[in-house]
């Protein structure tokens, strides 16, 4: 006889499903009725919860895409808090932000998702997208009078950009001159990444 699967919509009442159903609510990631559920840092990787808090604030990420950005950090060889900048730093969304072509990352990664840059000629969408150094961010020439792109460039004081970024505002352009380091991070620079083993030692 196939086992069956009851579910209980209420205290008093359960119902019986069919086999084919129950196999597949056995074979759910979460519970019924719950869709997701907490996202959390690979095991072993993890960051104080208020440093966490505050690099997602500087860099307005999801739990997950911290998550992923401490596990590549941790499986990089060499010091894992300066992987992490890299990780971070690097992105195609921070270095808008940093060049003053947008406000807010938030409102860099909606630009990139407009296809307003180029780098280094070829288009990209990804606002996640790791520019490596020596690649050259541009603005397309249509999008450089349209509001917000022109309107950031207007607020934005020159000289007010990281060491590692070389900004020409008159031509639109941003050059990562280096791999940025934490100390010239002002949101990582007193991060103090603690990546531990699987058995909670600190690595």
């Amino acid at each position: 006889m196939a086992v069956r699967t009851t579910v209980r919509p209420s205290p008093e009442d359960v119902f019986p499903l069919h086999p084919a159903y129950g196999f597949r609510l056995r074979r759910q990631r979460h519970p019924v009725g719950v869709r997701g559920g907490p996202r959390r840092a690979p095991r072993g990787y993890r960051l104080p919860d208020a440093e966490r808090h505050q690099v997602r604030a500087a860099y307005e990420l999801r739990e997950r895409q911290l998550a992923r950005a401490l596990a590549t950090a941790a499986r990089q060889p060499g010091d894992a808090a300066e992987n992490l900048v890299g990780q971070l730093e690097q992105r195609m969304d921070a270095l808008v932000h940093r060049a003053g072509f947008a406000r807010s990352v938030d409102e860099a990664r909606d630009l990139i998702g407009h296809n307003t840059f180029t780098v280094d000629g070829g288009k990209v969408n990804w606002s996640s997208y790791l520019v490596r150094p020596g690649q050259t961010i541009e603005v397309r020439p249509d999008r450089r009078c349209r509001a917000p792109v022109a309107v950031a460039v207007a607020d934005h004081a020159d000289g007010n950009a990281p060491p590692y970024l070389e900004v020409r505002s008159d031509r639109f352009t941003a050059t990562l001159a280096r791999e940025p380091q934490q100390q010239e991070v002002p949101a990582l620079r007193d991060v103090s990444l603690a990546v531990q083993s699987p058995e909670g030692s600190p690595r």
